[in-house]
């Protein structure tokens, strides 16, 4: 009978585990979000679920919170999702005014899918005032975001001047540039005044439980 070395076929049958792990989808082995966690207390949503970035042993980690999948509205208004879809995805409030100047509806985003960094909490804006905040992306970057509340509905818009890219500022129911004088409508991110020639990148917004945040298809 052929004897086998057991040392040998330990280290075998570690080696052909070893293999096999590398041939399966990473996916399958994924835990939790592959953004930065930059900082204590930042918040990210990744695919429907909130995390909390916490200090753990001296390290920095994701927690998830509770719930998991809070209710989720998508801004700009998008098309009512079909009757089977999950109820927890509603339409943004909107008025007439605002549905002329809305972009065409697209379809609904499901809440599992939603990833996005936070920008501010719904208390921090106010009616008809734009608000610009620095805030990290889900890859750790600084980015300048333009905030506006009008009838409900909140519009985001990058704070990087399309003429010569410095970072507008605050002004009522605009953003103003102070470089070269620029200005632009804070609702829709429109040129009101030159040299701009462009208008204000758009990004898509989502609010759960009164926090705005960015979404990473922007």
């Amino acid at each position: 009978m052929t004897e086998i070395n057991v040392p040998r076929r330990n280290l075998l049958i570690g080696a052909g585990a070893s293999t096999l792990l590398t041939l399966l989808p990473l996916k399958a082995f994924a835990q939790g979000p592959a953004a930065i966690c930059s900082r204590a207390g930042q918040k990210i949503i990744f695919k429907g679920k909130n995390y909390l970035c916490v200090k753990s042993n001296g390290k920095l980690a994701w927690q998830i919170l509770t719930p998991a999948k809070p209710p989720i509205l998508i801004h700009p208004a998008q098309t009512p999702p079909p009757a089977n879809s999950s109820p927890s995805l509603q339409p943004s409030p909107m008025t007439s005014e605002s549905a002329k100047s809305s972009p065409a509806a697209t379809p609904a985003t499901s809440p599992a899918k939603i990833t996005g960094f936070i920008a501010a909490k719904l208390s921090d804006l106010k009616e008809g005032q734009s608000k610009v905040v620095m805030v990290k992306d889900l890859k750790g970057a600084t980015v300048g975001v333009a905030l506006f509340l009008s009838n409900g509905v909140v519009t985001a818009h990058s704070s990087v001047c399309t003429h010569q890219g410095c970072a507008v500022g605050e002004s009522g129911k605009q953003l103003a540039c102070p470089c070269h004088g620029s200005v632009f409508d804070a609702k829709s991110g429109a040129v009101v005044n030159g040299p701009a020639g462009a208008p204000l990148k758009t990004f898509k917004v989502a609010e759960a439980q009164g926090d705005i945040y960015i979404l990473a298809d922007s």
